[in-house]
């Protein structure tokens, strides 16, 4: 009973929940992004040309996530079933991030965590930033490579799939 009790009792954070968005947004700064504070939860910034919004609630200190949404129409000229089956790729090899489609039919991006005590909160957000970057990157190129295989592209794939290392 004393391993469900830890399990479920929620613990007071060692960090203020005011000053984590604040320590994000100097970290994002002082990495080269432009952040913006632009609600109570949200800082949003571009990466490599993409819109990243980070949330995080005081009212939830215990959790952060960062994401990146894609409209359909960016996809207007690809099959449905593509998109779905790269999303699905991208979970089973991305380990930390979530590909999906909304129920508007967005292609949505996310990488979530939970924070202890003791979390370097910088530190996480900017390897959180940097995950999710890795993540739209991998569904781009496995998007195109699907795509090209069903029209017919000889293209030759030099990237191993699911962490393999090739020969």
């Amino acid at each position: 009973m004393a391993l469900f009790d830890k399990l479920t009792k929620k613990s007071t954070p060692d960090f203020d929940p005011k000053e984590v968005l604040p320590t994000i947004l100097e970290a994002l700064e002082k990495e080269g992004y432009r952040p913006d504070r632009d609600n109570d939860i949200r800082i949003v910034y571009k990466n490599e040309g993409v819109y990243f919004c980070l949330y995080y609630r005081v009212e939830d200190p215990e959790f952060l996530m960062v994401r990146a949404t894609f409209e359909r129409a960016a996809f207007e000229d690809v099959e449905e079933p593509y998109l779905y089956k790269a999303c699905a790729a991208t979970d089973y090899d991305q380990k930390v991030s979530k590909a999906y489609i909304d129920d508007e039919g967005d292609i949505v991006f996310s990488v979530e965590t939970f924070l202890f005590p003791g979390t370097p909160i910088a530190k996480l957000a900017l390897r959180m930033n940097d995950a999710l970057g890795s993540t739209v990157a991998f569904f781009h190129r496995t998007l195109k490579e699907m795509v090209g295989k069903k029209d017919g592209a000889e293209e030759a794939t030099t990237q191993p799939s699911g962490g393999e290392l090739a020969n």
